[in-house]
């Protein structure tokens, strides 16, 4: 149980940012925000945001794919085509990753004779799946790792390497699909959480994220979600700025709304967090009650002092979102 001490609610718009970028902003606060109460924390609730869908499907971040291209005497050469960031349909992305194959495995490079696959990529509307052929030239091949770029391996229905040639067809081993963003995530860098955890860009690893806004609109419209997310308890003391930014479900790299601002609410609060009885010390006593004799002295041996035991845990919990946290900002400020 808690109670609140006092709040603080935020209309933000992206063009009002104190500094940063539209989608990975910093609102400077004017009065700084500092816990009043002995056993005082602070949450975080969104209550709403409202975001142009004008970000593309396939982004800059999950364009690029690893190619290894093997000419008709053998000699192989290892190159990355980029596809033209944008929206695509299942049968429109085909036709630019063909383009994009054919255009790199024309350049020579080294003992690399350049040469023009003939490409066919189709996709089923049947099983929604596609096919991948490559009838010439006669023992030239094309290696596409999928396995290093899952994300874009989406829209084709790929997640490993992939070889063709004129004896290898091969076809997607899932459905494709051309629009993988169906949700994007409001995140914050600096509000600290204590307790979120997520599996979504990788496996099991603290929390940044303060929002889900399910997308469920058409492309160029505005994606609209109205309705309080859940309380997020988080660890600052003091909160001199915040951090916002918009990512989608697929990495951790903040989205590109080509220019346009998009806006949001939420509220900061201070709330006091009741006293407790720890299970552990109620289970323990308990147990002392049942197990030893009546008139026997007690043998058990000495507790361990609960509440040395749960800072030791915080201070492990923090040093561990710590190295999350700096991990997820070097990621982004790489990009």
């Amino acid at each position: 149980m808690s109670r609140e001490v006092s709040s603080y609610t935020f209309h933000s718009a992206s063009a009002k940012r104190s500094s940063g970028t539209v989608t990975d902003l910093t609102l400077s606060v004017k009065q700084v925000m500092s816990l009043k109460a002995k056993r005082g924390m602070f949450q975080i609730i969104v209550h709403s945001c409202n975001i142009p869908f004008s970000y593309y499907q396939l982004s800059t971040d999950i364009r690029s794919l690893v190619c290894v291209f093997t000419d008709t005497t053998g000699n192989p050469k290892t190159a990355t085509v980029s596809l033209t960031a944008g929206n695509y349909t299942t049968v429109s992305v085909l036709s630019e990753l063909s383009t994009q194959l054919i255009s790199m495995a024309q350049v020579t490079s080294g003992a690399y004779t350049g040469y023009t696959p003939v490409l066919s990529f189709t996709y089923s509307t049947v099983t929604s799946k596609s096919t991948f052929t490559m009838t010439g030239p006669a023992n030239a091949s094309i290696k596409m790792n999928f396995s290093t770029n899952t994300n874009l391996g989406i829209f084709f229905g790929l997640s490993a390497d992939t070889t063709i040639s004129s004896v290898l067809t091969q076809t997607s081993t899932k459905v494709a699909v051309a629009n993988p963003v169906n949700y994007l995530l409001l995140r914050s860098g600096n509000l600290r959480q204590t307790q979120g955890h997520e599996y979504i860009v990788e496996t099991d690893t603290f929390s940044d994220i303060i929002y889900r806004i399910p997308v469920g609109v058409q492309q160029n419209s505005w994606i609209q979600q109205h309705q309080d997310g859940n309380p997020i308890w988080i660890a600052n003391n003091n909160i001199t700025d915040i951090n916002l930014y918009l990512t989608t479900n697929l990495t951790y790299t903040p989205i590109d709304l080509q220019g346009l601002d998009w806006a949001c609410s939420f509220s900061i609060i201070e709330r006091v967090i009741e006293d407790y009885e720890p299970v552990g010390a109620g289970l323990s006593t308990n147990y002392l009650a049942i197990a030893q004799p009546e008139g026997q002295p007690t043998t058990a041996e000495p507790a361990v002092d609960p509440e040395l035991a749960t800072l030791q845990k915080q201070y492990q919990d923090e040093m561990a979102k710590l190295e999350t946290y700096k991990k997820k900002l070097e990621g982004r400020q790489l990009k």
